[in-house]
């Protein structure tokens, strides 16, 4: 304040500020110093957007998003694994059973949410939670099936939001991206159903005749790819359904390739400009393998945040735009969000990819680690198992492995070898340059 040198004469200032305390678990230290960094504010950014709930960024709009909500659900595995939020944001975002509009009023956020009950089951492996809300998550898949047409495909209703991504996708008649994730929505409730003992036939033949359907009219064996409408004529190229495609795991090998050639790695094709679908273009093609391309990406996308100041990951980059432009959105020439949770998903992917440790069962009842040790060079890696404080480190230097786990079930899996990773003690393997390895203690 201007002009006062005591500040006791003026009166007393108090804040309150609520927060939940998260613990660190999560870690990951390499001697990549850029892939460290990423890392790093990663974690920065996703624990400013933690709290009661998950909320999309601390600047704007500080709200629970189902969308953003649900890709925050697979950092928090690899970082601090705390199963209260995920409650939390589930049932604050879904609300009473009764729905009159689509969560966030967009329909692909409605269908985020049923997915995601299935990604809570995986990771927690609580079945009374899931149980609780099996009623919610039929009334809104009911609800979404209200609103398709003879074909299956879902459409938006007056006022509901077909949002999918910021991007330039032929909206024009029913869009394939949203049906893609219709027909995953079908399959959570297939499984829940299932996992509960109910009866899933209404929802088995929605999701196969929808598969047919999506194969049949969006498919365009020319273009070698997924288009986004068929209705208008247009058959316009965009990469979201085509990631839905090899990410959901609808189409077999050699169509994933034709994928990857026409669209994935076509420059022709508009760029994802948003870490939000960033996440789900690299874990698709983390999925069929492409690692060292996912790593290339993280380092050169999220790398080049850092590389323009960025302190917390951003909603948006665009790496073409300099200047003041780097911070406009909305129409608003500083509207972007610097501090979005979707921008937090190298956690994620270097957790769930790179590192390669991934849930086999339930609740990681069992689990893998399968490491891209060609790709990580030395590291240090900390990550949770459970709810309790279970947890797994890893280190790799000069050719030397460690691993050490809290609980059991764990195998650890490198060149097409496997071996069990006891509990409560050291692995020690000596690594050479071909991924061979040997036991030294």
């Amino acid at each position: 304040m201007p002009d006062v040198s005591n500040l006791k004469k003026i009166g007393q200032l108090s804040v309150n500020f609520e927060y939940v305390d998260f613990p660190q678990i999560g870690n990951f230290k390499s001697s990549d110093n850029e892939l460290s960094q990423i890392w790093k504010i990663a974690d920065r950014t996703l624990r400013l957007c933690s709290g009661v709930f998950f909320i999309d960024g601390v600047k704007r709009d500080r709200w629970v998003w189902a969308g953003d909500a649900y890709q925050c659900y697979f950092m928090n595995r690899y970082d601090f694994f705390d199963k209260e939020i995920v409650e939390r944001t589930i049932l604050g975002v879904r609300g009473e059973l009764d729905i009159k509009q689509h969560l966030d009023t967009i329909v692909d956020y409605s269908l985020y949410w049923l997915i995601s009950i299935e990604l809570y089951y995986e990771t927690f492996a609580d079945k009374n939670f899931v149980n609780n809300i099996y009623q919610k998550m039929k009334r809104l898949m009911d609800y979404s099936l209200e609103q398709t047409n003879d074909l299956g495909f879902i459409y938006g209703r007056k006022g509901d939001w077909i949002y999918i991504d910021w991007a330039d996708i032929d909206r024009n008649g029913t869009l394939c991206a949203e049906q893609m994730l219709l027909a995953r929505a079908l399959q959570s409730m297939v499984y829940i159903s299932k996992l509960l003992g109910k009866d899933d036939t209404f929802y088995q033949k929605k999701y196969h005749d929808l598969r047919q359907n999506i194969d049949h009219y969006f498919w365009n064996a020319t273009k070698h790819a997924y288009i986004d409408s068929y209705e208008s004529g247009m058959k316009h190229v965009s990469r979201h359904a085509n990631i839905f495609a090899i990410l959901f795991g609808y189409v077999g090998q050699n169509r994933a390739n034709e994928i990857v050639r026409s669209v994935l790695r076509n420059d022709r094709i508009e760029p994802i400009k948003t870490p939000y679908f960033k996440f789900w273009e690299l874990e698709a093609l983390a999925q069929i393998g492409k690692y060292k391309y996912v790593l290339d990406e993280i380092k050169s996308y999220w790398g080049g945040m850092l590389a323009n100041g960025a302190t917390t990951f951003w909603e948006q980059f665009d790496p073409t735009k300099q200047g003041s432009a780097r911070y406009e959105m909305y129409d608003d020439k500083y509207g972007k969000s610097l501090c979005h949770a979707w921008g937090s998903s190298p956690i994620y992917l270097i957790g769930r990819y790179l590192v390669g440790l991934r849930p086999t069962a339930p609740g990681y009842g069992t689990y893998e680690i399968n490491p891209q040790l060609k790709l990580l060079n030395d590291f240090d890696c900390t990550f949770p198992l459970s709810t309790s404080g279970d947890k797994v480190e890893m280190s790799v230097h000069e050719g030397t492995l460690n691993i050490t786990a809290t609980r059991p079930g764990g195998v650890l899996k490198l060149s097409d070898r496997k071996m069990t990773i006891p509990a409560n003690e050291t692995i020690e393997l000596s690594i050479n340059e071909n991924n061979n390895w040997k036991v030294k203690k």
